[in-house]
């Protein structure tokens, strides 16, 4: 993907954030550090309603959503539609702060009565998830204290190495969660063009044989999640079947 040339560079407690200017795609942001991500001004909408919604896709309702490990609130604001509360973890204020022009809904979201932003996961009140979503990897220690606090039925939704490439990461990231999942899956977004890849991870739920059509056609408003989407973000290839047997839970 080409970025463009720079126009800004900005300092923040542990990620530092640089703005490119594209030709094809207008403003990118790059966040650099502990938590990386890649921002497109002209389509916020690609990764929040694509992570808020194949999670919630199979859930028949959601009480409390948690997103975590990055600064895309739009996935908080795509939760607002199914979920009856979201908390939302991140206390690098500098680098969210700066990244308003990426995300069109930070006022109407910041300020909504069933959303709430916590500096650490420490301030977060005792309570169990229904979706849970890591927009970093994280390790086998965060794995662990991440499916600690799902619902018995909750579904965990994280970034993951991607496997050409990063296959070692993708394959240490799939030992960590395998002890704690019945599915474990793969995903990638479909039209995004940043080569990002995703697990489902859930206790009950398969992201296909339960996912939950009509609610998904009555979702209102969105630009590109939809039934087709849902489900072909979950196609294996065969290499990937046959690298990663025994690890992945079909």
């Amino acid at each position: 993907m080409q970025l463009g040339s720079k126009i800004q560079h900005l300092e923040g407690m542990a990620c530092s954030l640089e703005i490119f200017e594209s030709p094809a795609l207008g403003l990118v942001a790059k966040v650099l550090g502990t938590q990386e991500e890649v921002f497109l001004q002209k389509y916020p909408f690609l990764q929040s309603e694509f992570l808020a919604h194949v999670g919630g896709g199979v859930l028949p309702e959601i009480q409390h959503a948690l997103v975590v490990g990055g600064f895309d609130l739009e996935v908080g604001y795509a939760l607002l539609n199914q979920a009856k509360s979201v908390a939302f973890v991140q206390e690098d204020q500098v680098i969210l702060q700066a990244l308003k022009p990426f995300l069109p809904h930070f006022e109407e979201v910041s300020t909504h009565a069933n959303f709430k932003q916590h500096a650490k996961m420490i301030d977060l009140e005792i309570q169990k998830y229904d979706l849970i979503i890591d927009l970093h990897t994280p390790n086998a220690h965060q794995i662990d204290g991440l499916q600690r606090m799902l619902s018995p039925q909750g579904v965990l939704l994280l970034h993951a190495p991607h496997p050409l490439l990063d296959p070692l990461g993708f394959k240490s990231t799939l030992e960590h969660l395998h002890c704690y999942f019945s599915v474990l899956m793969p995903c990638t977004n479909p039209y995004d063009v940043r080569p990002l890849c995703y697990l489902f991870a859930s206790k009950h739920y398969h992201p296909e044989a339960d996912m939950c059509l009509q609610k998904i056609t009555m979702l209102e408003g969105l630009k590109h999640y939809n039934d087709q989407v849902h489900t072909s973000a979950f196609c294996q290839p065969n290499w990937l079947k046959s690298a990663y047997l025994g690890l992945l839970k079909n």
